[in-house]
Protein backbone atom coordinates (compact mmCIF):
# COMPACT_ATOMS: atom_id res chain seq x y z
CA UNK A 1 0.00 0.00 0.00
CA UNK A 2 1.09 3.26 -0.54
CA UNK A 3 1.09 6.32 1.43
CA UNK A 4 1.40 9.79 0.21
CA UNK A 5 1.41 12.62 2.71
CA UNK A 6 1.17 16.19 0.91
CA UNK A 7 1.44 19.37 2.84
CA UNK A 8 1.14 22.06 0.22
CA UNK A 9 0.85 25.71 1.67
CA UNK A 10 3.04 28.06 -0.59
CA UNK A 11 1.74 31.37 -1.86
CA UNK A 12 -0.23 32.19 0.71
CA UNK A 13 1.76 35.01 2.94
CA UNK A 14 1.76 32.73 5.87
CA UNK A 15 4.27 34.18 8.69
CA UNK A 16 6.16 33.59 11.43
CA UNK A 17 8.66 30.98 11.68
CA UNK A 18 7.97 26.71 10.69
CA UNK A 19 6.72 24.96 13.25
CA UNK A 20 9.29 22.54 14.85
CA UNK A 21 6.15 20.31 15.32
CA UNK A 22 6.11 19.45 11.68
CA UNK A 23 9.22 17.23 12.46
CA UNK A 24 6.46 14.90 13.68
CA UNK A 25 4.10 14.34 10.53
CA UNK A 26 6.35 11.16 10.03
CA UNK A 27 4.53 9.93 6.44
CA UNK A 28 4.92 13.72 5.07
CA UNK A 29 6.31 13.07 1.32
CA UNK A 30 6.05 16.48 0.24
CA UNK A 31 6.25 20.17 2.09
CA UNK A 32 5.88 22.78 0.56
CA UNK A 33 5.81 26.29 1.87
CA UNK A 34 7.51 28.53 -0.67
CA UNK A 35 6.70 32.09 -1.53
CA UNK A 36 5.57 32.66 1.65
CA UNK A 37 6.56 35.26 4.05
CA UNK A 38 8.19 32.65 6.67
CA UNK A 39 11.35 33.56 9.20
CA UNK A 40 13.37 32.26 11.46
CA UNK A 41 15.56 29.31 10.82
CA UNK A 42 14.50 25.79 9.44
CA UNK A 43 13.97 23.85 12.27
CA UNK A 44 16.19 21.07 12.26
CA UNK A 45 12.75 18.73 13.02
CA UNK A 46 12.19 18.67 9.73
CA UNK A 47 15.33 16.26 9.60
CA UNK A 48 13.03 13.52 11.52
CA UNK A 49 10.45 12.82 8.49
CA UNK A 50 11.63 9.91 6.80
CA UNK A 51 9.38 9.60 3.66
CA UNK A 52 9.93 13.37 2.66
CA UNK A 53 10.92 13.09 -0.90
CA UNK A 54 10.41 17.21 -1.58
CA UNK A 55 11.07 20.25 0.52
CA UNK A 56 10.44 24.04 -0.89
CA UNK A 57 11.31 26.61 1.06
CA UNK A 58 11.88 28.95 -1.20
CA UNK A 59 11.26 32.47 -1.51
CA UNK A 60 10.75 32.97 2.13
CA UNK A 61 12.55 35.24 4.70
CA UNK A 62 14.39 32.30 6.30
CA UNK A 63 17.96 33.03 7.99
CA UNK A 64 20.66 30.97 9.51
CA UNK A 65 22.28 28.07 8.63
CA UNK A 66 20.78 24.68 6.57
CA UNK A 67 20.92 22.07 9.54
CA UNK A 68 22.85 18.90 8.57
CA UNK A 69 20.26 16.42 9.14
CA UNK A 70 18.26 17.68 6.33
CA UNK A 71 21.31 15.33 4.19
CA UNK A 72 20.36 12.16 6.54
CA UNK A 73 16.72 12.30 4.98
CA UNK A 74 17.15 9.08 2.97
CA UNK A 75 14.15 9.94 0.04
CA UNK A 76 14.53 13.50 -0.38
CA UNK A 77 14.85 13.78 -3.79
CA UNK A 78 14.08 17.59 -3.99
CA UNK A 79 15.55 20.38 -1.87
CA UNK A 80 14.48 24.02 -2.84
CA UNK A 81 16.00 26.67 -0.23
CA UNK A 82 16.57 29.38 -2.78
CA UNK A 83 15.66 32.71 -2.46
CA UNK A 84 16.37 33.16 1.46
CA UNK A 85 19.03 34.39 3.31
CA UNK A 86 20.28 31.70 4.85
CA UNK A 87 24.30 30.74 5.65
CA UNK A 88 26.73 28.31 5.17
CA UNK A 89 27.02 25.28 3.03
CA UNK A 90 24.12 22.91 1.47
CA UNK A 91 24.96 19.76 3.34
CA UNK A 92 25.65 16.93 0.80
CA UNK A 93 22.75 14.57 0.26
CA UNK A 94 20.60 12.60 -2.64
CA UNK A 95 18.82 15.71 -3.73
CA UNK A 96 18.91 18.05 -6.77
Amino acid sequence: MFHCAVLQLGYNQLSGSIPTQLGQLKKLTVLALQSNQLTGAIPASLGDLPELARLDLSSNRLFGSIPSKLAAIPKLATLDLRNNTLSGSVPSGNYH
